[in-house]
């Protein structure tokens, strides 16, 4: 039987050799320099700041539209608490949850305007982690307008919901008596769990859903559930050392809080940008998509690969999801979305409502040097120098279709010639 999708990137037994964990080794190296590359770092800090101005509009729209539903409202105190606890490490958590308190008692005195004014500035991070996840997963169309704040909004409202439904669950859970007395790690587990799974289905529904293209949710799932481990091992790890280096304590003194929270928060958005990272690039694992060197030049063999493996497709009926594409090309989800995208602008591919591809017309009217100038760069000198016949000899060497192309591929290849004096 195979195994899920989500599951071939884990060593099984025939996989427990040196050559797997060389190509596990090259593939982290590739998710580490594409964290580079898209410079997750300084998204970090803009996400680290946008996060510090919004937090508190997020905090009070959420405790407001728990606190409006009766069944919640004996919980409230508890789902401060719960925010708090699992939002900063415990070293700053004191200072910077009665600041937060303040901040929410005082909003909700705010007017209807001011009300609007606060979910203006939430949705504004919404639409910022939007922006840096489309530009990792390099989608260049952004949601429109009126959808992604029909989306976000109710992500926003609906959260605390849940977050309630969970904490009433586990409320009822520790009423069971019978059920803890047979089980005394019971209570344990489900105060080390429950944050956790939250987490990682708040992370899963982070990756899969906010970037505008199509993400597998097993690719998004492996990323959640490693980021939500780290971050929680980070939260011990970060409080320790806060705990045994009081530098902060002894310049800031009372106002240390304050540069703990903002660092706790960078290293949080490193650490979920990174996780982005990872679920972007865990397509390139099926088929070493990530040994493409990553220039210009590979971008047109790439192209050339997927309208090839389209018209195959069509001779046989077939249409092609995006997943079963890459698969085809040995691409990854992102690359493949990129170069389908600015074929489409050309016309000579169109995607259907269920996120599969087609060809747009026939094989017969693209030609080799058209795609050559839609994927890297126009083959024509600005004015006359030495370099001008060069251009023109690759034009005159691209000037062919790709039905052309293809028939000279399945053309017999004549024998190489053997060397004088070979016996025959």
């Amino acid at each position: 039987m195979a195994l899920p999708s989500f599951l071939t990137i884990l060593p099984s037994k025939s996989l427990l050799t040196l050559a797997y964990w060389r190509r596990l080794g090259g593939f982290s190296r590739f998710v580490g320099h594409r964290l580079v590359a898209d410079r997750c770092l300084q998204t970090a800090g803009s996400l680290t700041y946008t996060t510090l101005l919004a937090i508190v509009p997020l905090f009070t729209i959420a405790l407001t539209l728990f606190s409006a539903f009766p069944m919640f409202s004996s919980y409230s105190g508890k789902f401060r608490s719960f925010i708090l606890s699992n939002l900063v490490p415990d070293t700053g958590g004191r200072v910077v949850g009665t600041y937060m308190r303040q901040f929410a008692d005082n909003a909700e005195r705010l007017t209807a305007l001011g009300m609007i004014g606060l979910a203006i500035t939430a949705l504004l991070l919404v639409f910022t982690i939007e922006k840096s996840f489309n530009e990792i997963w390099g989608v260049k169309k952004p949601r429109k307008l009126l959808s992604r704040t029909l989306i976000y909004w109710a992500s926003i409202t609906l959260g605390p919901l849940l977050i309630g439904i969970s904490l009433s669950l586990t409320s009822w859970l520790f009423q069971q008596s019978s059920l803890l007395d047979s089980a005394p790690f019971a209570e344990t587990l489900l105060l080390k769990l429950g944050p956790m799974s939250l987490m990682f289905a708040s992370l899963t529904l982070l990756y899969v859903a906010v970037p505008n293209c199509y993400v597998p949710r097993s690719h998004g799932m492996i990323a959640a559930l490693i980021i939500a481990v780290l971050l929680e091992l980070m939260k011990k790890m970060f409080g320790l050392y806060v705990k045994q280096f009081g530098a902060y304590q002894l310049v800031y003194g009372a106002f240390a809080a304050f540069p703990i929270f903002l660092l706790w928060l960078y290293v949080c958005w490193v650490i979920v940008l990174g996780g982005a990272v990872m679920a972007a690039s865990l397509s390139y694992w099926h088929g070493d998509g990530w040994r493409w060197e990553r220039h210009h030049g590979t971008r047109f063999e790439q192209a050339v690969r997927i309208l090839m493996t389209l018209a195959q497709a069509h001779a046989h009926g077939e249409v092609l999801h995006i997943d079963a594409l890459r698969r085809r090309v040995g691409l990854g989800i992102d690359a493949t979305h990129n170069l389908l995208e600015v074929m489409s602008e050309r016309g000579w591919v169109e995607a259907t409502r269920d996120g599969a591809w087609l060809l747009a017309g026939s094989i017969d009217r693209i030609k080799l040097v058209d795609v050559f100038e839609a994927v890297v760069t126009p083959l024509s000198a600005t004015v006359e120098s030495g370099i001008t016949r060069h251009i023109q000899g690759m034009v005159a060497t691209l000037d062919e279709t790709l039905a052309e192309y293809a028939a000279r591929l399945d053309e017999p290849q004549p024998p190489a010639p053997q060397p004088t004096g070979a016996p025959t």
